[in-house]
């Protein structure tokens, strides 16, 4: 039985899962509230407020006030590793066990919290422009970091917002996983899209959203240089999907100028889908190329954003397959209209 992180390959289908019996550890902040809950009352007792550094491993990488100290006050982010670690640094990355059917190795990687802010706060809306962009570039700084390790190919990057969606602390806060494989939903992509410019010669990206940009009835919103829609085949009822509108395959070459552009319509997105839905519980996750791979010409990074509006149940687990309520157009059209609270400072609005 595994007592520390491992990678396990289905035999069957060739996924890979990662066993991590130390994340049952975790502290549970929101485990007695509701299940959509974004906010809880412990803010004397949040690990993540400014005043209590001494409540995590040392940081990693920081946005601090000139001449303050490491792991002490006076930050505005805060990079450090999870105490509650899904892969481990110090697991062994050359040990490899193949068997006939069973194939599995220690569970290595690099696992670690993106603080976005020293007060406590649920909510990314309540951030200013500048406060979310720095939260886009450290993302892209510890992407660039971990993925200069060449023992690692992906480093995953994702955010849960209320219990339901897997937040165990409602200070605001992401999570980066560094990791030696390239998790099945960015391989498949990657194949898909793929195969798409060998029969296309174009990049299946550019031109989904060069056709949202054109038909408008699943847009969202856009900026000079980025646009959000809600997916054609979206999965879930209010799904929406953030995506540069020039080709680019590597979140990592984003500039600071475009990372402020994107916060603002990060937020405004985010706005609207608490403002129609009722401060929902949710999901996002950047999608970008593999480790040390640049300028792919069929790929393109992106973010993908998942309210947690319905459960799936059978057919979904058993099929593969989602079956979404709402049809996209409709959310769609919902999020254009939803008016987000006048107190969220947009960039331009």
């Amino acid at each position: 039985m595994a007592t520390s992180p491992e990678y396990r390959r289905d035999p069957v289908t060739g996924r890979w899962v990662i066993i991590a019996p130390e994340r049952a550890s975790r502290p549970l902040g929101l485990a007695d509230t509701k299940p959509h809950a974004r906010r809880n009352i412990e803010r004397d007792e949040c690990p993540f407020c400014e005043g209590h550094e001494h409540d995590t491993p040392h940081e990693s990488y920081a946005v601090r006030t000139p001449g303050t100290a490491p792991n002490g006050p006076g930050w505005q982010l805060r990079v450090v590793p999870n105490k509650f670690p899904a892969v481990r640094a110090t697991a062994d990355s050359d040990l490899k066990s193949t068997g006939e059917l069973f194939e599995s190795f220690p569970g290595f990687g690099v696992h670690e919290l993106v603080i976005e802010c020293p007060f406590h706060e649920s909510s990314p809306t309540v951030l200013t422009d500048g406060e979310y962009a720095r939260v886009l570039v450290a993302y892209r700084e510890r992407i660039r970091t971990l993925a200069d390790d060449p023992r690692f190919a992906y480093v995953t990057v994702f955010k849960n917002v209320g219990a339901e969606a897997g937040a165990s602390l409602a200070h605001l806060h992401s999570q980066l996983i560094a990791t030696p494989i390239v998790p099945d939903a960015v391989r498949l992509e990657l194949e898909a899209a793929g195969d798409y410019y060998l029969g296309e010669r174009r990049c299946v990206f550019c031109a989904v959203v060069k056709a949202e940009l054109a038909g408008r009835t699943r847009l969202v919103a856009e900026t000079a240089h980025f646009v959000a829609f809600c997916p054609f085949a979206a999965r879930f009822a209010y799904e929406v999907w953030v995506v540069p509108k020039r080709h680019a395959s590597g979140y990592e070459s984003t500039s600071d100028a475009d990372l402020l552009e994107l916060s603002g319509l990060m937020k405004l997105v985010l706005g609207k889908i608490d403002s129609a839905l009722g401060d929902p519980a949710y999901n996002y996750y950047l999608h970008t190329s593999p480790a040390r791979i640049r300028d792919l010409p069929y790929y393109h990074w992106h973010f993908e954003i998942l309210p947690r509006t319905s459960r799936q149940a059978g057919f979904e687990w058993g099929s593969g397959c989602f079956i979404n309520l709402v049809p996209p157009e409709r959310s769609a059209r919902d999020l254009r209209a939803a008016e987000i609270r006048p107190d969220i400072d947009i960039l331009g609005r």
